[in-house]
């Protein structure tokens, strides 16, 4: 048996393979799915007996007994999810013609896009030119510092307070639950959607450009090798016309997200 190493397309040895590993901080834990190197049909337990005998392994008999008392575990076929679609694939598709029209109909919406549309237009009513995180967490701490919505809002999903007991968002990294991340979150979420439907309405454009770096700010050791693509939107005139119309906007996103409560556990008496 052969085991070959790469670093993406870079090929290691084994004896840089293991430096590298071990190298990490964590303990890293490798699982080879046999079943992706070997003749599918020996999993049958009679033909992998009848193996054994050729060989002459006793291995490979123990190997058939175990299958055929205990059968083999198929693996679970995952469910083909929606395509999600770059933001720098989306085109316009449906021109809104006024302002108040845009306005009206998001008021008539109910879910997460309207809400996450009426963020952009207000986070960027000035003409700024703003990254969704950017967004996301301008309008969170803006939200908490009024205290206009509960603290089980499901805005605060997501984001933790640092040490000015602000809200960051919370990134993936051991020991952290995907669920808990900002790139989960219904805030995260809400933005997306509000900026393709947006975007179909020729209300917001993008720019992509690079960034180096951790995305907290930080660039201590590796971090500051770190690059990655990320997106500035900003309004067209037709984006700042219906953001300088809506007058009440903030009361939109506030109601909306005072109506989103997270989930509370309810405990028995002792």
């Amino acid at each position: 048996m052969q085991f070959e190493f790469t670093l993406g397309q870079t090929k290691l040895n084994q004896e840089e393979a293991k430096a590298l590993l071990a190298a990490t901080e964590a303990n890293p834990k490798i699982t080879i799915d046999i079943l992706k190197h070997i003749d599918p049909k020996l999993v049958d337990s009679k033909k992998l007996f009848s193996l054994s005998v050729e060989k002459k392994n006793p291995e490979l008999a123990s190997l058939a007994a175990r299958f055929a008392i205990e059968g083999i575990e198929a693996p679970k076929k995952r469910k083909a999810g929606a395509e999600v679609k770059r933001i720098s694939d989306i085109v316009p598709s449906r021109a809104i013609a006024k302002a108040s029209d845009a306005i009206a109909e998001l008021n008539q919406m109910n879910g997460l896009k309207s809400l996450g549309a009426g963020m952009i237009l207000a986070a960027l009513s000035k003409g700024q030119k703003r990254t969704l995180r950017q967004v996301a967490v301008s309008t969170v701490n803006e939200l908490a510092f009024k205290g206009e919505v509960s603290a089980d809002s499901a805005c605060f999903r997501g984001f933790m307070k640092d040490g000015d007991d602000n809200y960051k968002p919370i990134d993936k990294r051991p020991g952290v639950d995907r669920n808990e991340c900002f790139h989960t979150s219904p805030i995260y979420t809400s933005l997306r959607e509000g900026l393709t439907l947006l975007m179909n309405w020729g209300m917001v454009k993008t720019t992509k450009s690079t960034d180096f770096g951790s995305k907290d700010g930080r660039d201590e050791g590796n971090l500051k090798l770190l690059r990655r693509t990320v997106y500035n939107v900003e309004l067209t005139e037709l984006g700042i016309k219906a953001a300088e119309q809506w007058a009440d906007i903030n009361n939109f996103i506030s109601h909306r997200w005072s109506q989103r409560v997270r989930s509370r556990y309810t405990y028995a008496a002792a």
